[in-house]
């Protein structure tokens, strides 16, 4: 993944924070995007956009840019797609509506896991869980770092690899939004819905059925995307009359993912594209 160049702008459009699986608290975030030089952010926590307002607070007189965001999981054909919105309204009723729906999900497959893990002798307390996610979305990392904390396993990635992932004996599917649910209620919270990481598997059949849904972009450039996909998925979009969209997806430190905030450029024509795309939205200025 090649570096942004000094002439291109430095921004990250896909970062998380402690309100959903990050590391760094909104105002973090804002202050470690700050320290690294960006000029636009955006906040896209899983499923809840509680990060939004103290983002842009902590933003708020130092030039740095706090685009509204979220990112939806979704289920389409038993796979994992998820699908992020740009210049959401946070208070939307379409988007609390889908943002409850998915913390009830969350928290009944929560509390099924858990259940699964003390059958087999890794007894962990539900509010000791919650303390370490330290927000409103409680999901798997923060279980498999009460694991590790409670010395049922040695690693974040063998509580994943022997316990959680998909497949293994303390895996719970959960309840999802579909990707058109998705795109539908980012829509009526007046954001342009993009699919995410979308070299990760061949979506072009279901970028033609979220078309009719209001599809607006797809993520063509991101950590995991070699050079090749970032062609491939420029293509598509341009095919598909799209906008394409990046960023690091990064958590923040300690859960072992090398994303680095604002680590993968965007080229200004598409970041330009994005810039009008928004600004056609109501509530982005």
């Amino acid at each position: 993944m090649p570096k942004p160049t000094e002439n291109e702008p430095r921004i990250d459009l896909h970062l998380h924070t402690t309100c959903s699986d990050g590391t760094l608290s909104p105002a973090e975030t804002v202050k470690e995007a700050l320290r690294r030089g960006l000029s636009i952010i955006a906040i896209t926590d899983h499923d809840t956009a509680v990060g939004i307002a103290p983002a842009l607070e902590a933003a708020s007189g130092t030039g740095l840019r706090v685009v509204p965001g979220i990112e939806l999981n979704t289920d389409y054909k038993g796979q994992e797609v998820h699908i992020l919105g740009y210049g959401i309204d946070p208070e939307a009723e379409a988007l609390r509506d889908a943002h409850q729906r998915m913390v009830d999900a969350r928290h009944q497959r929560n509390l099924a896991i858990l259940g699964r893990l003390e059958a087999l002798g890794m007894g962990l307390d539900v509010k000791r869980v919650e303390e370490i996610a330290q927000g409103e979305i409680v999901a798997r990392p923060h279980i498999a770092k009460a694991m590790v904390e409670a010395g049922h396993v040695g690693s974040l990635q063998e509580a994943f690899d022997r316990f959680l992932k998909k497949g293994a004996p303390a895996f719970v599917e959960r309840e999802s939004l579909t990707p058109q649910e998705a795109c539908q209620a980012i829509l009526r919270s007046g954001g342009l819905p993009v699919l995410a990481h979308a070299g990760k598997a061949d979506y072009e059949v279901l970028i033609k059925e979220l078309l009719p849904f209001g599809l607006r972009g797809i993520e063509a450039y991101h950590t995991d995307h070699s050079a090749a996909q970032q062609v491939k998925l420029r293509n598509m979009a341009e095919r598909f009359n799209l906008l394409t969209t990046g960023g690091s997806d990064s958590h923040g430190p300690k859960w072992g993912r090398p994303a680095e905030m604002g680590s993968v450029p965007i080229p200004p024509e598409a970041l330009e594209k994005f810039l009008a795309a928004l600004r056609e939205t109501e509530r982005y200025e």
